[in-house]
């Protein structure tokens, strides 16, 4: 794109894109009680948010590439989006630009917990004052439009890196199992 409208393409039309840090962060919890069992979902998510995704260049030929590759320019009349893939290539087709930016909005249901509490009268009988078993669940769900590993991505030390994929491993879907027990 000529951004400058100077008649031709070069670094001059650069122009920034993307937004890495969120309109809104948000979470909320529901929660249900009904005669000795619980439920408890907790969920959260990012609104507002683009992410470049680093971890995804077709310039670098010997790495996997994502499935949206194959959509790509192959002859006439196919991809206007999406580059040729080549070894060298030679034209800086894979420079960053546009193609890397994605949404980045996500909803997750980041915690799920059921239990349920025994009678009192069948636990007091092992000398146990209360007795709640449960199963809980960590990154259960997740509802994105993101093609990447995860939306929900780490800044660490490097705060001019935020909305950057670069490919970190996805958080751990978590399943436990578990006894509250009150003597």
């Amino acid at each position: 794109m000529d951004a400058n409208e100077d008649g031709r393409i070069s670094d001059d039309d650069k122009v920034k894109i993307g937004k890495g840090m969120p309109d809104w962060t948000f979470g909320f919890t529901i929660g249900a009680d009904w005669k000795d069992f619980d439920l408890s979902l907790f969920f959260q998510g990012t609104a507002g948010n683009d992410i470049f995704d680093m971890a995804q260049r077709g310039d670098v030929s010997m790495m996997n590439k994502p499935s949206w590759i194959l959509d790509r320019w192959h002859g006439e009349g196919t991809s206007d989006r999406i580059p040729r893939v080549t070894k060298d290539n030679p034209n800086r087709n894979w420079r960053s630009s546009d193609l890397y930016i994605k949404n980045g909005n996500y909803l997750r249901l980041k915690t799920i917990q059921l239990g349920y509490t025994l009678p009192r009268q069948l636990v007091r009988k092992a000398t146990i004052e209360r007795l709640r078993i449960f199963v809980a669940a960590e990154n259960l769900l997740t509802f994105t439009k993101y093609d990447g590993f995860d939306p929900e991505l780490a800044v660490g030390d490097d705060y001019f890196m935020i909305g950057v994929d670069k490919g970190n491993y996805p958080q751990s879907r978590t399943i436990t199992i578990g006894a509250n027990i009150s003597f």
